[in-house]
This record gives structure tokens, C-alpha cells and sequence, in this order.
């Protein structure tokens, strides 16, 4: 009897939270939802409001796992990390951590987003502070600082990209000489191996789909290592100024994409051989934060970088084998994006919130709407359980129901 039940619970929660968006960039890390049900047709009225909070300065994206959303904000000297009921926005918990504001050029605040894996949290401050946290009752499991356990190199900006759990693993960009990745047993904190000398920079440590590999873009180019034991297998030098490598590269098949700003611009590196061999760069397409999302043969993205010049940022549509625009809108400022299946739900740097067919023949809106205020709105959406989830960089967190079930 007590087997049944488990089973009945096992397929239960399966079915209830197949939907989740649990770590940076959604289940595959690659800023799309296969989820069906997005509502496109807003012409009637805006999405209803499910509910709204204030959780602070910052940059953290939204993640929701198990009917729980998480995210990250900074007030008076401390990073704050919420878990709240992802139907009606109660605040289960909350934490915090003493960091400093880290207002270097722009707002400051939260940078990196945690990641749920099996009732843990993952998360780390822009300070270097690393943490595993029980998901459900917010108690610290265990913790260490990337500088001054492990001699870390916090980047200009602080620590802002994401851990990445890989099997018993998580693995974490930290930047210390010879060890500029490090993997550590998830349960216990425990350095597995590490691995690289480079400077950390702004992305997030990617597996690499089909392999045993795990790719980092980081503050020298992209490096691949080998996930038993870290060791570099390949690299590709792609150097920016500042040391601003952010936006997530994109797998497409054996290929990566990868993109900078500040004159750097896109580069096709094809990595099936030890040499990785170019097959086209451009100048033409330069992201500097905003990730991009990929869909039948095109990528689809922001190009753009911050500061006086975001006016002229551009939403664009890349013919992935040519290595050519399709087509190009500008009045999004550096706005963000993901895919839901095939509509692009972008996020401009103003708070407005826009719908536009994944399609490369032309530029195609399907609706808009204002759900933010502020400016250097940077933080991608969360699509999740029909549910979108917007944070503001002045930390306006907002719910919105945008899947069919809620109408």
C-alpha cells in the first residue's frame, strides 16, 4: 500500500511540476520552454496581475521549482534571497547575506541567479560567498568563499555567473590561478577537482548536450573541460575589452556561438576537432548580456550594449549557417528575451513587455504591454506552470498569468 502511494505521489508530482524553471536559463540552461498554452492574443485586456513584491536592488533572474519561486535582491549592505509561494507570492522564507552594494558604473545589487536541485539551493554573492541552502526551510547546509578559501579573482563586477549542477557535482567559475573552475560535491562542499587558468567572467558554466564536457566562456575565450576530472580538452581565445564575456554561449550541435560587445562582436566555432576551426565571425551581431535563443536554423537575440549607446540596441534575427541578419528592430533598448515554444517573450530594458513570432521572415509583434518601471531592466523573464515572472533592476517583482489555463 505504502508503495502504491508513493508511486500515485511520484506521478503526481511529475505531472504538477513538469514545467519547471529551476536554474538560469530554464531545465536545459537555454532560455526556452517547450511549455504549451502561452496566450498570445491580448488584445481584449493585459495579463491579470497574480501578484507583486519588493524584494530589492539587483539583477537575479527568477527561478520556480515544486510550486516555489526564488529570487535575489540587496538592501542596506546584505544580499536577500526569497522563497515564495509561486500561486499567490507568501514569502516561505527569507535570507541574508552581509555583501557590499558593488555599484561600480551602474545600480549595483543582486547579480547571479540560484539553482534548485532535489530540495537544495544553490546560490552565490558578487562578494564570493557560496552557499547550499535546504530549498524548503532556507537553513544553510554548507558554504565557502571563492576568495578566501580557494584564491579567487573576483571579477571588476563580482561574481555573476550561476553554478551549474552536473550530476554529484556543482560547478562554479571562480577564478583563481590553476583552479578557475571548481567542481564540488553538491552534498557535502566537498572540491572534487579543479581545473583552468583564466580570469572569471559573467556566464554561466554550460554542459555541453550528447557529452561527458562542460563549457565556460570566460574572461580569455571559451575553454572545454572534461566533467570527471575538469581537464581542458579546448579552447577558443575571444578577448573583450573590460573582460566582459556574459551572454550564455549557444550549442548547436557540435558548434558554439558566442557573442560580446564593446566591438567584439559573434563568432561560429565548430569544436568536433581538438583544434576548434572558425566557420564565420561578424561584427554585426555584438551582445553583451542578453543570452539569445536558438530555433530552426536561427538564433534569435539582442544586440547592444549598456550605457548611452543602449538606444541603439537592436532585437535581431540570425541566419545561424550564413552567419547573416534577417531582420532587425530597434526600440528595446538592452532588453532581454526567452523562447515559449515559438513566441519570443522579450523583456525592454524599460519594463515593457513585448510578444513577437519566432519566425525569420519578418519582424511579427503580437502584443505588448508596460509591466515594469525603472531602467537597466536586464533580468530575463521566467516562464513557468503558465506563470511569467519579470523583476525589475530596482527590484519590482511581478507574476503574471499568461498561459491559457488561467483564462
Amino acid at each position: 500500500m505504502k508503495y502504491l502511494l508513493f508511486v500515485i505521489w511520484l506521478v503526481f508530482t511529475c505531472k504538477s511540476f513538469s514545467k519547471d524553471w529551476p536554474r538560469f536559463g530554464g531545465i536545459k540552461g537555454d532560455f526556452t520552454s517547450g511549455e504549451s498554452g502561452l496566450k498570445k492574443d491580448w488584445k481584449a485586456a493585459d495579463p491579470d496581475e497574480l501578484w507583486k513584491l519588493d524584494v530589492g536592488l539587483g539583477f537575479s533572474s527568477v527561478i520556480e521549482s515544486n510550486g516555489l519561486a526564488y529570487t535575489k535582491g540587496y538592501s542596506d549592505g546584505k544580499i536577500l534571497l526569497f522563497c515564495v509561494d509561486a500561486a499567490n507570492g507568501k514569502v516561505i522564507w527569507k535570507k541574508q547575506f552581509p555583501c557590499s552594494k558593488g555599484d561600480n558604473y551602474f545600480k549595483g545589487g543582486s547579480r547571479s541567479t540560484p539553482v534548485v536541485y532535489h530540495k537544495k539551493l544553490y546560490t552565490i554573492t558578487h562578494d564570493g560567498d557560496f552557499y547550499c541552502i535546504d530549498a524548503l526551510k532556507g537553513t544553510i547546509i554548507w558554504g565557502v568563499n571563492l576568495v578566501d578559501d580557494l584564491g579567487g579573482m573576483r571579477p571588476t563586477w563580482g561574481y555573476a555567473g550561476s553554478p551549474a549542477i552536473v550530476g554529484q557535482n556543482v560547478i562554479l567559475a571562480v577564478g583563481a590561478k590553476e583552479s578557475a573552475l571548481v567542481a564540488f560535491n553538491k552534498d557535502n562542499g566537498n572540491v572534487v577537482w579543479k581545473s583552468g587558468n583564466y580570469e572569471a567572467s559573467y556566464s554561466t558554466p554550460c554542459r555541453l548536450q550528447g557529452t561527458e564536457e562542460i563549457a565556460v566562456f570566460h574572461g580569455s575565450g571559451l575553454s572545454i573541460h572534461g566533467l570527471s576530472d575538469g581537464t581542458v580538452k579546448r579552447f577558443y581565445q575571444h578577448k573583450t575589452r573590460y573582460g566582459i564575456n556574459a551572454s550564455q554561449p549557444i550549442q548547436i550541435g557540435k558548434k558554439l556561438l558566442v557573442s560580446s560587445a564593446y566591438g567584439k562582436g559573434s563568432a561560429l566555432v565548430d569544436f568536433s576537432k581538438t583544434k576548434p576551426r572558425i566557420e564565420w565571425k561578424t561584427e554585426k551581431i555584438a551582445s553583451q548580456m542578453a543570452s539569445s535563443v536558438y530555433k530552426d536554423g536561427y538564433v534569435y537575440g539582442i544586440h547592444g550594449q549598456a550605457g548611452t549607446r543602449s538606444k541603439f540596441s537592436t532585437l535581431f534575427c540570425l541566419d545561424i549557417n550564413k552567419g547573416k541578419v534577417s531582420w532587425e528592430k530597434k526600440g528595446f533598448g538592452l532588453g532581454t528575451l526567452i523562447l515559449v515554444e515559438d513566441t519570443l517573450v522579450l523583456l525592454s530594458e524599460n519594463g515593457e513587455l513585448v510578444l513577437v513570432d519566432a519566425i525569420p521572415e519578418k519582424f511579427q509583434e503580437l502584443a505588448n504591454f508596460q509591466v515594469l518601471s525603472g531602467k537597466d531592466n536586464w533580468a530575463p523573464p521566467t516562464y513557468s506552470n503558465g506563470r511569467l515572472h519579470c523583476r525589475s533592476s530596482d527590484g519590482e517583482w511581478k507574476c503574471l498569468a499568461m498561459g491559457s489555463t488561467y483564462y
